[in-house]
């Protein structure tokens, strides 16, 4: 899963997100995902990721 540019240490002060915008759409996209077989590489949007 990917959280998207969040600000915090690693992500610096310039990222897009704060955890707090990040977090909600991290849980949901888990939740819409759980019990469901294969591989997925999501955004904290829901959205497929390249790879």
């Amino acid at each position: 899963m990917d959280p998207g540019w969040v600000r915090t240490e690693l992500g610096g002060p310039e990222a897009e997100l704060s955890v707090e915008e990040s977090v909600p759409g991290v849980a949901e996209t888990i939740e819409r995902h759980r019990g469901k077989g294969g591989l997925h590489f999501v955004d904290h949007l829901g959205q497929v990721v390249p790879w």
